[in-house]
């Protein structure tokens, strides 16, 4: 059965995931579902509180894992390729203004980076919406990810519906401007 991770997207400023050149990825933030998920797999994005529960910001599958220093040489000057790999090991911040606490940049950099699927991925940013009924037991509410309560064939039923909604792609902007100010986490 395929896997789908759930979570709230408590700031949607277009970093975690980035929809930066109409590509998405996760490259910083949710370490532990940069750690679990895998190519095929889903991840959906919700609504905080105290919008209605099930509203989806964006769903994606999974193409692709990539080492951090990996993705940066890959991606070189997309939004989230902020940490470079130093030769000797570990990772330079190329923007001192994003995630400047410590325990950022370690659970930036515990993870691989997720690329998602350009053809089963949907991004609507200010224009979100709603699960149908019958998806509505995959809704994330609360703290942390979900995997558990995913039924046979809730992949299928996911992507169908996306489709239904329209094309994959990047529909709406983020729905939080990026700060202008270092805050303690842009996306969390």
């Amino acid at each position: 059965m395929t896997r789908i991770l759930r979570y709230i997207l408590q700031h949607d400023t277009g970093m975690a995931p980035c929809i930066d050149r109409g590509l998405v990825s996760l490259a910083t933030c949710k370490p532990k579902i940069r750690a679990s998920a895998k190519p095929g797999e889903w991840v959906v994005g919700f609504r905080p509180s105290p919008a209605p529960r099930g509203i989806v910001v964006w769903a994606g599958r999974v193409a692709q894992s990539a080492a951090v220093g990996d993705y940066e040489r890959q991606y070189r000057g997309r939004a989230d390729a902020v940490y470079r790999a130093k030769p000797g090991g570990g990772f330079k911040r190329l923007r001192p203004d994003y995630h400047p606490e410590e325990d950022e940049f370690r659970k930036d950099t515990s993870a691989p980076v997720l690329i998602f699927d350009p053809d089963a991925t949907w991004y609507f940013g200010t224009e979100p919406h709603m699960l149908p009924e019958k998806l509505m037991h995959l809704a994330a509410g609360g703290r942390g990810h979900r995997v558990k309560g995913v039924n046979e064939g809730d992949a299928i039923a996911l992507q169908s519906w996306l489709s239904s909604v329209g094309l994959p792609g990047i529909h709406a902007p983020p729905r939080d401007p990026a700060p202008q100010e270092p805050r303690r986490c842009w996306c969390s």
